[in-house]
């Protein structure tokens, strides 16, 4: 039998369903940091992402981890979101430039492209330090680490809202 996977978002609310074995299966990119793989995905060696391509034509991305008591979820992505996972995780351009006709703009022009607005935050000296040297350990800069640590604490927080709803749902059947 086929096993269809409820998609939830960032609230615990049901968004729809797709089944797993009709889809295609992208996984994560790794990297070895001396003593773990590392996921390109998260930045983490416990957390992960699957990023998978319904036979709808919807994007979803699976999180799971190997931390006790972390649940499994589901959150479908639009075709951007998709795209920047996929080459965040150096998946090979020709495995999915079916679903990307135009393809990947190779010449982006002068500068770093946009990656939002910009915000400005002021931290003592030993936090920058550490930011410093988390970064310098991730090989990346100062601000891709902030993103990915706000990225981390965002998918916690989504994380800890799911698990809340569940045990309420329990708790009210």
């Amino acid at each position: 039998m086929a096993e269809k996977v409820t998609v939830h978002d960032e609230y615990g609310e049901v968004q729809g369903w797709f089944t797993v074995d009709k889809a295609e299966k992208f996984s994560e990119g790794t990297r070895w940091d001396g003593n773990n793989h590392i996921s390109l995905a998260t930045g983490s060696q416990w957390d992960h992402e699957a990023l998978y391509r319904t036979a709808g034509g919807r994007w979803v991305i699976y999180f799971y981890s190997q931390w006790q008591g972390r649940a499994d979820h589901y959150r479908f992505v639009d075709d951007e979101q998709a795209l920047e996972w996929l080459i965040k995780n150096k998946e090979e351009e020709e495995k999915y430039s079916k679903y990307f006709p135009r393809g990947i703009d190779e010449e982006r022009g002068p500068g770093r492209p946009p990656v939002g607005d910009v915000v400005q935050v002021r931290f003592d000296p030993a936090k920058i330090k550490m930011l410093d040297a988390l970064a310098r350990d991730e090989e990346t800069s100062r601000a891709e680490m902030i993103r990915r640590l706000v990225d981390a604490a965002s998918r916690a927080e989504m994380i800890r809202r799911l698990v809340d709803a569940g045990i309420r749902a329990r708790m009210e059947a």
